[in-house]
Formats: C-alpha cells, sequence, structure tokens
C-alpha cells in the first residue's frame, strides 16, 4: 500500500516566493480587506456600496474586499483552474474577516447554482465548493439542491439591464419551510441582480425569510476608501 507524505506548503500562492503558509504575510500584508477600510457587518449600512448594487430583496450582505488583486487572482484561479488552495484560502479569509461574535449565523448556506451544461464543462461549481468549506467552519449545512438554472448567457458577458432580463426565468427554486435565516453563496457580486432575483423568488415562497448574501468580491465602480469611524 502506497502512502502519501504531506508536506508543509513551501511557496507563496500568491508572489511564489518560499513560505510555509499558502500566502506569506508580505501578500496578505497587502492584501486589502474590507474590514480594514473600517467598513464592518452588513455592507448594506453604507450607502457608498449599497448604492452601487441591486438589493430589493436581501437583507445583509457580508464580502472579503472588492474585485481587485489578490482576490481577482484567487478566484480565477478557483473558477477555471480548479485551484483547490485559492478555495481554501478564500473561505478561511470570509470566516476570519467577515465573522464574529456579533454574526447572526443563518440556518443553512445556499450556493449560487451554475446550469448542468456548464457544469459538465466545467466539472466545478467554485460556489458550492466555497459553501461547504465555509459551512463546515462555521458548523452549518450547506443545501446544494434549493435552485436549478437554465442554460443562458454567462452574466458576466451582459449589461447591468441585460443581466435582469436574463435572469428574470433563469432559475427554478424550492427552499423547506423549516428554514427561517439562509445566506446564499457566490464568488464575486457584480451588480447584485443575480442575488437579488434569488432572494425574490425565496421571499416569493417564504414572505418572512431572512435572506443574506456572502460573497468573496465586490466589482465597485466606485473604489472604497478608507472610513473614518463614527456613529453611524
Amino acid at each position: 500500500m502506497v502512502q502519501i507524505m504531506r508536506v508543509p506548503n513551501l511557496a507563496c500562492l500568491l508572489c511564489h516566493q518560499y513560505s510555509p503558509a499558502t500566502v506569506c504575510d508580505f501578500c496578505k500584508f497587502d492584501t486589502r480587506f474590507i474590514l480594514q477600510l473600517n467598513y464592518y457587518g452588513n455592507l448594506l449600512r453604507y450607502p457608498v456600496i449599497s448604492k452601487q448594487f441591486r438589493h430589493t430583496a436581501y437583507d445583509g450582505l457580508l464580502a472579503l474586499g472588492e474585485y481587485a488583486w489578490p482576490f481577482d487572482e484567487l478566484i480565477h484561479r478557483m473558477k477555471f483552474h480548479r485551484c483547490l488552495a485559492s478555495i481554501d484560502l478564500l473561505a478561511n479569509w470570509f470566516v476570519e474577516q467577515c465573522m464574529d461574535e456579533e454574526t447572526l449565523l443563518p440556518d443553512c448556506l445556499l450556493p449560487v447554482p451554475v446550469h448542468f451544461q456548464r457544469f459538465l464543462h466545467r466539472r466545478f461549481n467554485q460556489s458550492a465548493q466555497l459553501a461547504k468549506r465555509i459551512g463546515a467552519k462555521i458548523q452549518r449545512p450547506v443545501f446544494y439542491d434549493w435552485a436549478s438554472r437554465k442554460y443562458g448567457k454567462a452574466q458576466h458577458t451582459l449589461s447591468k439591464a441585460d443581466r435582469l432580463l436574463n435572469l428574470r426565468s433563469a432559475f427554478s427554486v424550492a427552499l423547506p419551510a423549516s428554514f427561517h435565516h439562509v445566506a446564499i453563496v457566490d464568488d464575486v457580486m457584480t451588480t447584485g441582480v443575480t442575488a437579488d432575483v434569488l432572494a425574490k423568488q425565496l421571499r416569493a415562497q417564504h414572505p418572512d425569510l431572512i435572506v443574506d448574501i456572502w460573497v468573496m468580491a465586490l466589482t465597485c465602480k466606485t473604489p472604497l476608501r478608507y472610513r473614518t469611524r463614527c456613529v453611524d
């Protein structure tokens, strides 16, 4: 029987210099986390963020950072190259940066689905992999079969208006009535349309449902600046 020897990480995933950790201290120090800009808790509380994304049907938004280095690189590796190290790192960072003792944890996590044909092509759903790892860390179940997606144009190729039209009939959702608070997990929020459509369909079935959105990165048209702490 062949035994697999596990060796420590020897190179930083980002700069490729020697590192005993997945990402070296220097690269992590250079990472621009939203929390370090003094935006904490539900990001919809801050107009500079909430006005950039559609949010008519969900209650809360948590995110690690803006869609720039290193999040864009890590998400691209995860999404198109099935880099498991990127998934683990993003999940670890999300729990570390976005979760605290005041965070109200949901009953379950709901990964954004991909169409079956696209899944067959990629053999991978990055949202499901992120939800699986985050759920394990916070001890919350992942409900994978809550929604199905019809085949359509990729959202990242469309304008904000076309995204809404493309998504109006793109999903079919079904959630058990036993859930009262859920978090939809995705990799990137670009306009908020996908999250809003899914939340709206969930609330059409369960009007009292609390819906949060958890993403790794936000595509902000107006870059976030350091926020001076003050009474909100």
